[in-house]
């Protein structure tokens, strides 16, 4: 009977020459490669969306500032986006006056939100799918 350690050892060497010759370990290489590289770039990705964000928090800030400072007297191109600002700002008021005077006219004085329940999430689709297994589905012809 043939020793099959032995026989196990040969395979295995001939499986290791195989994979090293036949590219099965520049597949390995390249796959690895760009998996590195997927990574790298998501967190790039990632990063750059964040300084995206920050530069427009800071033209928001530099607008805000600059729309105080010259509030008074715009000037050039900034006139008709002054006059923008301000009736977008006056609609704001008309709202909010709005909503005091629903809330006041409502007893709901000093409440910030209105309570809703809607039941528990294991309730509503247990019920949902109650609802759906009494649908009758009807075909052509029946």
């Amino acid at each position: 009977m043939a020793d099959y350690k032995d026989l196990f050892g040969k395979l295995a060497g001939k499986v290791k020459d195989v994979a090293e010759t036949s590219g099965v370990k520049d597949v390995y290489t390249q796959g690895a490669s760009r998996a590195k590289a997927f990574g790298q770039l998501a967190r790039l990705t990632v990063e750059l969306n964040r300084e995206q964000e920050e530069l427009k928090r800071l033209y928001a800030e530099i607008g805000r500032l600059y729309y105080e400072q010259a509030r008074s007297a715009p000037d050039g191109v900034f006139v008709p986006l002054f006059e923008q600002a301000d009736r977008v700002t006056d609609r704001i008021r008309d709202s909010r006056a709005k909503i005091g005077a629903l809330k006041e006219n409502s007893g709901l004085t000093g409440q910030d939100d209105i309570d809703v329940e809607i039941g528990d999430f294991d309730d509503v689709v247990s019920a949902t799918e109650a609802d759906g297994m009494t649908v009758e589905i009807k075909h052509d012809g029946e």
